[in-house]
């Protein structure tokens, strides 16, 4: 007699299968009929999926543990392309914004990952794969050399990356499958060199952060600041860091458009719309966030300081769903109807 048909909840992929004939098909190739105890604990703390899915792991991978992760990374990004597949049309007008800098501080980058939910958005293996990803486009800094400039990254270059053995694209493919939402890797930048040579310090902020596992972190809005002085004591550098990192802030609460009166000049006179007044929409004309007055004070100030010039050389502020427009929600009433119809 066969054993008990086991059926899984829609969160192992919704599979039917008999132990017996999956014991049947171990036997057959020569692999373990039986599942080893502690290497099922051991499997389900390395990767927590169902307890079904990590049996079935194991029997086909005769209770070795490294092979049963293979085999359930396998499965995962199978599972999540058809997943994908599915569910590609779907709006991702949620999600998270994620930075990362270096540790000399030389360079940084920022991405906005899409799902369809807060809810999603708020997950740690979401918030996790966001940082992973930002970490990527980190390694992207500088090429090509752009002196510091703001750099939009090709998503398909970045999700090519290889990270911890896998590309980009495996990773989102492979946690579609877990969460069951449509995740979309909308916009990459990155700003400064890695191997500057001069006082650039770049700092990013985040803001409404959500923690994932292991110092991950991700949020609804993000800005990422370069400045530039000729000054290289670590002294000074700390004084650059701090200010850039309150720059971001500013940046990412009151949304300026250009860094100089100048740009917003050039901009006016060539009829670009929608350019505000410079006290609003210029960085350098907007109050500091921290008091002190103007930016252009602040910096004035801090250039005295350090005995050099300080300029603002780049700033770039991402949004979660910016320009993304959100689908209708159903009518359910309605469905119902047209289903009784």
């Amino acid at each position: 007699m066969l054993a008990t048909v086991v059926v899984c909840r829609p969160s192992c992929g919704g599979s039917i299968f008999s132990a017996a004939r999956v014991g049947f098909y171990a036997a057959l190739r020569g692999y373990a009929t039986k599942v080893d105890i502690k290497a099922l604990k051991r499997l389900r703390e390395l990767n927590p999926v169902p307890m079904s899915k990590a049996k079935e792991a194991l029997l086909s991978s005769d209770n070795d543990i490294d092979q049963a992760m293979v085999w359930l990374e396998k499965d995962a990004i199978q599972s999540g392309a058809r997943k994908a597949e599915k569910i590609k049309n779907r709006t991702a007008s949620d999600g998270a914004i994620a930075i990362q800098v270096n540790e000399a501080l030389t360079s940084g980058a920022i991405i906005e990952l899409g799902c369809e939910t807060d809810f999603v958005a708020r997950n740690s293996t979401f918030v996790d794969l966001a940082s992973t990803i930002a970490r990527s486009g980190l390694e992207l800094a500088g090429h090509p050399a752009t002196n510091s400039a703001l750099t939009q990254i090709d998503v398909g270059e970045l999700s090519a990356r290889v990270a911890s053995g896998r590309t980009v694209a495996d990773m989102v493919t492979e946690t579609i499958g877990r969460l069951g939402e449509n995740i979309v890797l909308r916009r990459a930048a990155t700003m400064g060199m890695p191997d500057a040579t001069d006082s650039m310090v770049v700092s990013g902020y985040v803001h409404g952060g959500i923690a994932g596992s292991h110092g991950a972190s991700a949020g609804k809005i993000g800005g990422l600041v370069a400045i530039k002085s000729s000054v290289r004591s670590d002294e000074h550098r700390r004084t650059l860091s701090q200010l850039a990192g309150r720059l971001a802030q500013q940046v990412v609460g009151y949304s300026p458009r250009f860094i100089a009166v100048s740009e917003w000049q050039a901009a006016s006179a060539a009829g670009i719309e929608g350019v505000g007044e410079p006290e609003v929409t210029v960085l350098e004309a907007q109050q500091f966030l921290f008091g002190g007055g103007t930016i252009a004070e602040v910096l004035a100030k801090v250039a005295k300081g350090v005995g050099a010039p300080v300029e603002v050389v780049s700033f770039v502020r991402f949004e979660r769903g910016e320009g993304v427009e959100k689908a209708a929600r159903p009518d359910f009433a309605e469905e119902v109807r047209k289903q009784l119809t």
